[in-house]
């Protein structure tokens, strides 16, 4: 079993499939599928998720250095104009960041 998988199953035994996928930002119904393996979508881009919220890694930002993995795809991922000069900064550095997977993700 990946790793990650673990991850996934611990934070389901220690709280509830709702709770889980609330904090991954998506439904019970999904943590279900993931940990039955019936899913039919992107599983890197589950791992990636579950890898965010409950691994507790870090990847080198070229701007600031070690960061969180999940600060790492919020500032990336972000909805919107830039509002302030961090965005800014985000903006431009993160669609040619290597830690940048969203290209790849389904």
């Amino acid at each position: 079993m990946p790793a990650w998988v673990r991850l996934l199953a611990g934070a389901c035994d220690t709280d509830n499939q709702r709770i889980v996928g609330d904090r991954l930002g998506k439904s019970s119904g999904y943590i279900s599928r993931l940990i039955n393996r019936s899913y039919a979508g992107s599983y890197a881009e589950a791992e990636r998720l579950v890898r965010a919220a409950y691994g507790g890694e870090d990847v080198s930002c070229p701007l600031f250095g070690p960061i969180p993995l999940a600060s790492c795809m919020r500032a990336r991922r972000r909805k919107g104009p830039p509002r302030n000069q961090l965005h800014h900064q985000y903006a431009a550095a993160c669609p040619a960041c290597p830690n940048n997977s969203d290209g790849e993700a389904a």
